[in-house]
């Protein structure tokens, strides 16, 4: 080889390993640059161990310092910003025309109208109590959610006048089953419905029938499912949404708690169309772990697979929800558009449906302890049994408070926070083609009817809940224009 040959290879050589040092260093040292972004953002000076322990402490840290009304909106501007910037970042606006899972294709106008029909329904209503008899969903699920029935049976008992739940005693004019499973979502149908008389920019959704709320029923529901199995993912409060759509179609029970339902026989809803329920806190989907990273699955969440290529081909319709599992902002927004990227890039032909998640009750046990479920109420809604109080949804939802939280004291997500990250999940979901179902404030005016002792996250069965039969039926049956 000549030696003016040797000289340029020996030079392209050195080059090459310079670069390469450079990029691991510059690697290096980004890596410590977001660290301390991290840090910054969280603003919550916790002292730092080491570099390697510190990311993996980040995950789970939340806000220490106190945290003003006013801090609370610049939060929410700053996360929203970087929402909306991460979100184009990633799907570049690529389906602000198209809904995944649909036939909805190149038309942003209609997606925008079906996205607003959507959040009239579930924004511009009302619990509306039912004085005359009904049929409540009968819950076929998880026996744990039917503590607050046993209770009531239990005071129809002592009432000794031989009274059974569900009956309707024509003597006293009355309905007998819990004051919380009378009232009934209902959208205001003067701004949402058909025939609305909002006009112009107060007008939400489409001015035809498609606005019509309608009452499921298990034909129609079969019908607008189109043979697509469905998918529920998420945690322990996410679990209820599943036996709500099994109690919609009075389907059997084949799963026993939240952890045995991925692995088990799935539920028949329809002919050859079935339900299944998989537990993952933190939705987060298949990927490879680097062990210099230090970033293993911990004990503390479940993360059940579900978003795999055996799982999707399968169930096309996917409703998600992140529940109260806590994380800071930043986390919350990378690990939430991982998963929707995985969805968006991988399986296209998959409805995926977010649902926000709602604001817990700091009152739902001292509600229990005044007597809610052993209530009973006459036509008017006083209640007829001694020492108990009746319960009602709130006229509007509860305003946020100060963020007071001491480094020692346990974590709570609070209402700011929960405002905050559903809003952050609206602008990921509906950017990558999903639909965002908005029903935070929906169940915030709902502290009556949960389950109590300490769980005040969760609601008891029949219940509240139940109004995802209707919403969820309704938003399916919109997109299918």
């Amino acid at each position: 080889m000549p030696p003016t040959i040797k000289v340029v290879c020996f030079f392209i050589v050195c080059f090459l390993i310079f670069q390469i040092v450079f990029i691991h260093k510059s690697t290096q040292s980004s890596s410590g640059f977001r660290d301390q972004a991290r840090q910054h953002l969280n603003g919550f000076g916790t002292s730092q161990k080491s570099s390697s322990s510190s990311s993996r402490l980040n995950k789970d840290r939340h806000p220490s310092v106190p945290l003003s009304l006013h801090d609370l909106e610049i939060l929410d501007e700053l996360s929203d910003t970087i929402a909306v910037s991460e979100a184009y970042r990633v799907f570049e606006n690529k389906d602000i025309g198209r809904i995944h899972g649909t036939r909805i294709k190149g038309n942003p106008d209609l997606v925008k109208t079906i996205r607003e029909q959507i959040d009239c329904w579930t924004t511009h209503g009302q619990w509306v109590r039912q004085d005359k008899e009904f049929t409540p969903l009968k819950h076929i699920g998880d026996a744990r959610f039917t503590k607050c029935d046993k209770s009531f049976m239990k005071a129809l008992d002592r009432e000794g006048e031989g009274h059974y739940l569900g009956e309707y005693d024509h003597v006293n004019e009355r309905f007998l089953v819990r004051e919380a499973v009378k009232y009934r979502w209902v959208p205001d149908e003067k701004i949402c419905g058909p025939r609305s008389v909002a006009k112009g920019p107060n007008k939400m959704g489409f001015a035809d029938e498609r606005a019509e709320y309608q009452p499921y029923s298990k034909p129609n529901f079969c019908q607008i499912l189109d043979q697509r199995n469905v998918l529920v993912v998420g945690d322990v409060t996410q679990y209820q949404i599943h036996d709500v759509i099994l109690s919609a179609f009075e389907s059997s029970f084949a799963c026993f708690g939240e952890l045995g339902c991925l692995h088990h026989a799935a539920h028949g809803l329809c002919v050859n169309v079935y339900l299944k329920f998989a537990r993952n806190d933190l939705l987060s989907v298949p990927k490879a772990y680097d062990p210099e990273d230090e970033e293993f699955p911990i004990a503390s969440t479940v993360e059940q697979h579900w978003a795999t290529e055996d799982m999707l081909a399968k169930y096309k319709v996917v409703l998600l929800n992140r529940g109260l599992v806590w994380r800071p902002d930043e986390v919350f927004l990378s690990e939430l558009v991982i998963t929707i990227r995985h969805l968006w890039r991988y399986y296209p032909d998959v409805l995926f449906i977010y649902r926000a998640t709602h604001p817990g009750s700091p009152n739902c046990s001292k509600f229990k302890n005044q007597g809610e479920d052993e209530a009973i109420a006459d036509k008017s809604g006083r209640s007829i049994i001694p020492g108990t109080i009746l319960q009602q949804p709130l006229q509007s939802p509860a305003k946020r408070q100060e963020h007071h939280n001491g480094e020692k004291e346990e974590f709570r997500p609070s209402l700011a926070d929960i405002q905050r990250q559903n809003k952050i999940a609206k602008r990921v979901v509906e950017a990558a083609g999903g639909i965002y179902l908005d029903t935070q404030n929906m169940y915030a005016v709902r502290p009556d009817g949960r389950m109590g002792d300490g769980d005040c996250s969760r609601f008891c069965a029949p219940g509240p809940l139940d109004a995802y039969a209707d919403l969820i039926f309704n938003t399916l049956k919109v997109l299918q224009v």
